[in-house]
């Protein structure tokens, strides 16, 4: 069984790879498979924990619900692609 660190720590490298770009990302997610064939679950099981560890701080910080926030985050996301013609 793996721990909620070790799930967010996986989130972590993932999206660091993700924010360094494609041959990064792509570069890490065929090193990861390489190891693991199972790792792309793995991967989007970290990314899913992060991505819940940040919700929830975000919306303990604002004071809003995590409902609220991804409310707005999908308005944001919508709105940008409209504007950019997406």
């Amino acid at each position: 069984m793996t721990s909620d660190y070790d799930r967010i720590r996986t989130g972590i490298e993932f999206m660091t790879a993700y924010v360094s770009g494609n041959e990064l990302l792509t570069a890490y997610v065929a090193e990861r498979r390489r190891d693991d064939p199972m790792a792309t679950e793995a991967l989007l099981d970290g990314a899913a924990a992060l991505c819940a560890l940040l919700l929830h701080k975000m919306a303990r910080d604002t004071g809003k619900t995590q409902h609220e926030l991804l409310q707005e985050l999908a308005r944001g996301t919508h709105r940008h692609e409209q504007e950019s013609g997406d």
